[in-house]
């Protein structure tokens, strides 16, 4: 007989609040850097809503938190499901980070590191490879930790190193940033609080992510020379990381018109440029990009890529009103997301409520929703994939037992 199980409210309470609370001071920095600008520039259109954007997404999370608090259900001591699923992940998701950097090469051990990390998209095989790589290993590595169980901890495990080594290889500054953050995340999903060892933890964890931005920042051209180092990582986390959509609240860039909804444009640019039919149209990032750096709107010109973050998306996307009902409800989706992450109840629910869980925090960092619904509802399809073929091939199969009996049949 099972012994008695805890009471998912207050569990869930902490892991909703810790894991918001870790997005939430995320999120602050590039709100603080707008603040600056506005201070340094002056006031521009949409200001309230950038400003107000953090407090109105915690608005929507502590409402579904006072509403949805009853009817939670304990999570699952060991999902049948879940080792298969990350077992096959790990197979899956292996091969293809394998296959995607024999294609492109590892771009840290590249003589051009700060322009051979957006060759990504160049492994090709139907953009299975760089998605895997992209997204599906983040979000596989969140899974992974916040269901972890005694079962699935060695993959869940694995699945983690994966996804670091990939993240350095990538060669972005901010790789292992990354892994901090999706790390933290995920045990706080699981375990509704950090311990002293785990942020003890995390705390060398930090200093050797600085001591990658500054080893990777060396081997950038644009950085040669500078400091790349905490300072560098303070002012691209708050101005630099959000003064593309300063710039573009400043001025509306050329072909956005005051009745565009980028969303809905970026949408039928981006699937003009995957399915052919219109190769050469350019997203709304792409346009502020060549607002910001200054490269000129032609055929063959690199844009660099800029975020803008979801408040501005919004803003071109929508009226203010909506723009905070969206906000609000991506709050409430959010707590949702982490409920259902964390009790695990089935491959499907707790896959999507991953990649929600990525997905959210995703576009409020950097913006481009058209972009990241198009790739992830890619990835979600990628990650059902993996679940497949991890019952199918990668699951544990019971043995007949032998019925014993209690006493001689008659």
């Amino acid at each position: 007989m099972a012994g008695p199980q805890r009471p998912p409210a207050p569990v869930t309470r902490a892991a909703t609040f810790g894991v918001t609370a870790i997005m939430l001071a995320q999120w602050i920095l590039p709100t603080v850097g707008f603040a600056l600008l506005v201070q340094d520039r002056g006031q521009v259109r949409g200001t309230a809503v950038v400003l107000l954007a953090p407090l109105i997404f915690a608005a929507g999370v502590f409402l579904a938190s006072r509403v949805g608090s009853r009817g939670l259900v304990a999570e699952s001591d060991e999902p049948a499901w879940l080792p298969s699923f990350l077992r096959g992940c790990v197979l899956v998701l292996g091969v293809l980070a394998v296959l995607h950097f024999s294609a492109v090469g590892i771009p840290l051990l590249s003589s051009s590191v700060e322009t051979s990390r957006f060759d990504i998209g160049s492994s090709g095989l139907g953009g299975f490879p760089s998605r895997a790589v992209l997204y599906a290993l983040p979000i596989a590595a969140l899974i992974g930790l916040a269901t972890i169980r005694d079962a699935s901890k060695r993959s869940a495990v694995t699945l983690w190193v994966l996804f670091a080594v990939t993240q350095v290889f990538l060669g972005f500054k901010g790789g292992l940033i990354e892994v901090l953050i999706i790390t933290a995340l995920g045990l706080a999903i699981r375990y509704g609080r950090l311990g002293f060892k785990q942020l003890a933890g995390f705390a060398v964890g930090a200093v050797v992510a600085i001591g990658y931005v500054t080893y990777v920042g060396s081997k950038y051209q644009t950085l040669a020379g500078s400091d790349a180092g905490i300072a560098y990582v303070i002012r691209r986390s708050t101005s630099d990381a959000i003064i593309a959509g300063y710039t573009a609240l400043t001025a509306r860039p050329v072909g956005i018109s005051d009745h565009t909804s980028v969303l809905l444009r970026d949408l039928g640019v981006l699937f003009g440029r995957y399915l052919g039919t219109a190769p050469e149209g350019y997203s709304f990032d792409e346009l502020v990009s060549s607002v910001v750096t200054g490269t000129p709107i032609q055929r063959g010109a690199f844009l660099v890529p800029v975020t803008v973050g979801g408040p501005v998306y919004l803003l071109y996307s929508m009226p203010v009103l909506a723009c905070v009902l969206v906000l609000l409800a991506l709050g409430i989706v959010w707590r949702s997301a982490v409920v259902r992450l964390r009790q695990a109840s089935g491959p499907l629910l707790t896959v999507s409520a991953g990649v929600l869980v990525y997905g959210i925090r995703l576009f409020l960092m950097n913006g481009n929703g058209a972009y990241l619904l198009i790739n992830l509802t890619f990835t979600l399809g990628l990650l059902v994939i993996c679940a497949c073929i991890g019952h199918v091939f990668l699951g544990r199969r019971r043995t007949p037992g032998v019925i014993v009996v209690g006493r001689p049949l008659h």
